[in-house]
């Protein structure tokens, strides 16, 4: 941008001041503007959409039956059970790692995750639809009866609570997920202003607004459109990749000091670092995830991985793990200790040296035996390996057979 002025004067905004005025020029449409499908423009999000997705895409599911064996519960693996080979091909255009990444991906952004049960004349259900959440709504009808509005080709089609799959994030209402995204979208909003403040600025080849001034004892152009009509002429021929262009200016007009872009003063880098931790914070993410490594190092991105699957991940599984055993279980199959468990060992397990140091000292105190331990890292048993090690009344250790 470039225009004249007989004596310049350039005041320099702070930079969250500048995206507040565009936002208070928006207001009544904000929240219109971003959604939880167009809030991915924001790298925030999409950087927290990714982890949590990704996560859930690579942590198997399975179907458990959970019997006493004595005081004690265990859990055997129904790799056969109708619910296990439906959650392993879901249908017929999604795997099984996309489904749990669309699935996850959905949660996090809107809240909720819907799908239609596509059921056999015996009710076993042979395939999940997963519905775009606005296109649903779900409704209490007079606190007893449960019922689904779905849009589909135009139409508003009701299903019963039998029909759809239902996982969801806290609710206000009691009945439908809170969105995230729409609690935060003035944050969200002004993430993504900065991205489009910095993409005009740097599409500008990140020079600053220029200033022409007229020498003294000249006049100016005759007319307005005159002057219109060069300082056209002018951004035409060196903005963007043309800046570097020879200028030649016409008699009479020099250019006085250009308005100078102080990154400390405008806080564009400070107010962008700023957004990110806020909208980290709403969706329970270590900074690390997003990019924020000023606070991590070596020895605590680890923990702060494990917290993040404990503290976002995990709820995130315990909302589809109940969700599914309540719409995909039978009373029966409830009730004789049939659950559906995601495995996040896996995810959870520290480094390779403070792992085996750990397993070590359970194998010394008869905790698990070497085919445990050759499980639990996924090696194969071994001849001879189901001996746990047991601690003697004089404190030497001797080895007995599993009986």
């Amino acid at each position: 941008m470039r225009f004249f002025r007989r004596k310049p004067e350039v005041k320099t905004q702070q930079f969250e001041q500048i995206l507040q005025n565009i936002i208070a020029a928006r207001e009544g449409i904000v929240g219109a503007t971003v959604t939880p499908d167009t809030a991915l423009a924001s790298p925030t999000v999409h950087a927290i959409d990714t982890a949590i997705s990704r996560r859930l895409s690579v942590t198997p599911i399975h179907v458990y039956q959970k019997t006493m064996d004595g005081n004690y519960d265990v859990k055997t693996k129904l790799p056969n059970h109708p619910v296990s080979l439906l959650l392993r091909n879901p249908n017929e255009w999604q795997t099984a790692s996309d489904f749990w990444a669309d699935a996850a991906s959905v949660w996090t952004r809107h809240g909720n995750f819907y799908a239609y049960k596509s059921q056999t004349g015996s009710g076993r259900v042979v395939a999940l639809i997963p519905l775009p959440p606005p296109d649903v709504e779900p409704k209490l009808e007079d606190n007893t009866r449960f019922t689904y509005k779905v849009h589909e080709a135009g139409e508003q089609v009701e299903y019963t609570s039998d029909k759809i799959l239902h996982a969801r994030n806290r609710a206000t209402n009691f009945y439908e997920g809170n969105s995230p995204v729409k609690a935060i979208h003035t944050a969200i909003m002004m993430e993504i202003l900065a991205e489009k403040f910095g993409e005009s600025f740097f599409k500008n080849g990140a020079v600053p607004m220029q200033i022409f001034s007229y020498m003294q004892g000249f006049r100016p152009f005759a007319t307005e459109e005159e002057e219109q009509k060069f300082t056209a002429d002018f951004k035409e021929a060196f903005s963007g990749s043309k800046r570097f262009n020879a200028m030649l200016l016409p008699h009479g007009i020099e250019v006085s000091d250009s308005a100078s872009v102080e990154n400390d003063r405008a806080q564009f880098v400070e107010s962008r670092k700023h957004q990110r931790t806020v909208i980290a914070g709403a969706f329970g993410v270590p900074p690390h995830l997003v990019g924020d490594l000023s606070t991590s190092h070596y020895n605590n991105v680890e923990q702060q991985s494990i917290d993040f699957t404990m503290n976002v991940v995990l709820p995130v599984c315990k909302s589809f793990e109940t969700a599914l055993e309540r719409d995909l279980l039978t009373e029966a199959e409830r009730a004789s200790g049939i659950i559906i468990r995601f495995n996040l060992d896996s995810i959870l397990r520290a480094d390779f040296k403070t792992r085996q140091e750990g397993l070590k000292i359970q194998r010394e105190m008869g905790v698990i035996n070497p085919n445990e331990w050759r499980e639990i890292e996924g090696i194969n048993p071994r001849e001879g390996g189901d001996v746990y090690y047991e601690q003697g009344p004089s404190g030497q250790g001797s080895e007995n057979v599993e009986s």
